[in-house]
């Protein structure tokens, strides 16, 4: 059993029911919509045939729609493509001019009150590099230190620059407005830099009155300097090293990743490792070594789940780099939790207690698995923060909660209807499991649940049970 989790981008390669049923059966936990290009109507299209295929699995795929956040980005050029030459003078500016080599627009207005003489400014994830000379008026003039090809859009990178733009941009708030009419199970916000950039979007989703678990994309500096509060105040984490690598030296993002992984286990969160993981597949049939490296590592680390931007998203071969992601995922595993941080007791939640006690009875009974009920997820999570090789199934009352569930680490899910009796419902997942071929009778386990059930927040009892027997141990 995988027990970390797939997350594929879905695009222009994977835009079909046979694709994404096979992205499915070649291992796929998450779907990502990510809204930084194409129309809502697309998007719509994307999730009706994702929530069409899922019917024919067992298990859920959760969807995560990307907001595409403030990127700041290049105009257009009159001749689409540019060639910038070293030591030339390049004139960025809020005015709407036609670019050439000389000069081209943005699409950040602010930009003439956020720099200063001497910022660096990075082009293309800092393929093209220069460096602000004067500002003028409108005109932030600069000069070429990292010469190369500029595009139409091409994004634009202030590093250190404690830019001035909204969490949320309008298309963004249009976009989350339109995602909570969907069915979805998570919104991710790119370019958070504060705990407080999630009230705009708790703002916007009691407004419509639907409140979605919320990602906090980390991608900026300012992200790295408030990690600890970003991660207590969202329910999730991604690690986006694409431009957190433009934004900040490229020998200190292995460091963030592994800090990220350790405070979000920390605060029973999941948390995502994305970018550039099995980049080389786009093109090709094969990873590099390297690759493959860093998605062990990042398994290793204790991410929750790994993410595929362009290899699912416009790549040749998507399906395989699902495949190939999941053979590494499971070989890295096969060496057991050795690797993972040794958490830190802390000030332990009741619901913590009684995940990390259920984990070790079943270690010290020999226990051939953890079955937990729950009603929000929040036992679920604190029993995948632990990163035990035991098997983890979770009976959810509510299918969203099953959904969201496909994203953390170690879980396996399925439905379960509420009953006025614990002892009822450890009789019914039984069943399940003995119907699957995944429990045998006589075997012992652990049960973890609530009494009363269906109280969220309520769970605070441990079964140890005798698979079959309909009595406990």
């Amino acid at each position: 059993m995988r027990r970390s989790k797939i997350v594929c981008t879905l695009g222009p390669a994977t835009n079909s029911e046979d694709k994404i049923r096979s992205l499915m059966q070649a291992g796929m936990n998450v779907v990502r919509i990510n809204r930084s290009h194409g129309s809502q109507a697309e998007a719509a299209e994307q999730i009706d045939l994702v929530r069409r295929v899922e019917k024919e699995f067992e298990h859920p795929v959760a969807v995560l729609v990307d907001l595409q956040g403030p990127k700041i980005r290049l105009g257009t050029f009159v001749n689409g493509v540019e060639n910038l030459l070293l030591g030339q003078d390049f004139t960025i500016t809020t005015r709407d001019v036609p670019g050439d080599a000389s000069i081209v627009s943005t699409t950040f207005k602010g930009l003439p009150g956020d720099c200063h003489p001497g910022d660096v400014l990075l082009i293309d994830d800092g393929n093209v590099q220069v460096r602000v000379t004067r500002i003028e008026g409108e005109d932030v003039v600069t000069k070429v230190e990292v010469p190369g090809t500029v595009s139409d859009h091409k994004g634009l990178n202030l590093p250190g620059v404690a830019v001035s733009v909204p969490a949320l941009s309008e298309k963004d708030k249009d976009d989350l407005r339109w995602a909570l009419t969907q069915d979805v199970d998570y919104i991710a916000l790119s370019f958070v830099r504060r705990a407080d950039d999630l009230d705009d979007v708790h703002r916007i989703m009691d407004e419509v009155g639907h409140r979605l678990p919320v990602i906090a994309k980390i991608e900026k500096p300012q992200a790295v300097n408030h990690l600890q509060e970003i991660i207590h105040a969202f329910d999730a984490i991604m690690v986006a090293r694409g431009d957190l690598g433009v934004e900040m030296p490229l020998e200190e993002i292995p460091t963030v990743q592994k800090r990220a992984i350790e405070m979000c286990r920390a605060e029973a969160k999941p948390v995502i490792v994305a970018t550039q993981v099995l980049e080389s597949m786009i093109c090709n049939a094969r990873p590099t070594r390297a690759e493959a490296s860093d998605c062990a590592n990042a398994v290793w680390d204790g991410a929750s789940a790994v993410m595929l931007s362009g290899e699912t998203a416009v790549g040749s071969y998507p399906i395989q780099a699902v495949e190939t992601m999941a053979k590494i995922i499971e070989a890295a595993e096969e060496l057991g939790t050795r690797h993972f941080a040794k958490l830190k007791d802390g000030d332990l939640d009741w619901e913590s207690i009684i995940a990390r006690h259920s984990i070790l009875i079943a270690k010290s009974t020999n226990s051939k698995f953890v079955a937990a009920f729950t009603n929000s997820g929040a036992t679920a999570h604190r029993l995948a923060r632990l990163r035990s090789t035991i098997p983890l199934y979770v009976f959810c009352y509510h299918e969203h909660v099953r959904r969201q569930l496909a994203l953390e680490w170690g879980i396996q899910t399925y439905p379960i209807k509420m009953a006025r009796r614990l002892y009822l419902m450890i009789h019914e997942a039984e069943d399940i499991l003995l119907e699957r071929g995944i429990a045998q009778r006589d075997q012992v386990a652990v049960f973890v649940g609530g009494l009363p059930p269906g109280q969220e927040g309520n769970t605070n009892s441990i079964r140890l049970h005798r698979v079959g027997s309909y009595r406990d141990v």
